[in-house]
């Protein structure tokens, strides 16, 4: 099998895969978030090479996860400067492959091109997982009544 790891630039289908994917994951945290919202919010993105960006990855020819980068991810969270890690999503059956590093290391580096030192995350479950990649926690916080912890790692340079 095949892992491929690519910048989202309009290919069809892909905008309203995502948007259903990430609705249903992060619709508690977000409420009032809903598909057409978030299909408007990757269409944003191919009016400029800036940010936000997301990189996809496929496994052979199936789309199996994303993850985006944003100049903010939550209003609540402006007070920390962008960039911020979002929409880090892989389907459960394509977990354990390699897709996850694959996506993060592309969109850091991504990132890093655009000149930015480091970048942000909020994670409710996974501080650990994120630990094993070099990130660090910043601060907890309360987000939509949940307590998420606010992550920073630096960039490639």
């Amino acid at each position: 099998m095949s892992l491929r790891i690519e910048r989202w630039r309009g290919q069809p289908g892909v905008a309203e895969c995502l948007a259903d994917w990430h609705v249903r994951q992060w619709k508690a945290i977000f409420p009032g978030w809903d598909q057409a919202a978030a299909v408007a919010e990757f269409n944003l993105q191919l009016a400029h090479d800036g940010l936000p960006a997301t990189w996809l990855a496929y496994l052979d020819d199936a789309l199996i996860g994303s993850i985006s980068a944003l100049p903010e991810d939550s209003p609540e969270l402006a007070d920390i400067p962008g960039p911020w890690m979002a929409s880090f999503y892989i389907r459960p059956e394509a977990r354990r492959r390699g897709a996850a590093p694959a996506l993060m290391a592309a969109a850091a580096d991504g990132v890093a091109a655009l000149g930015y030192a480091e970048w942000h995350l909020f994670t409710e479950f996974h501080e650990d997982y994120y630990r094993r990649f070099g990130w660090s926690v910043r601060e907890r916080r309360e987000l939509h009544g949940q307590t998420v912890s606010i992550m920073r790692q630096r960039l490639p340079r």
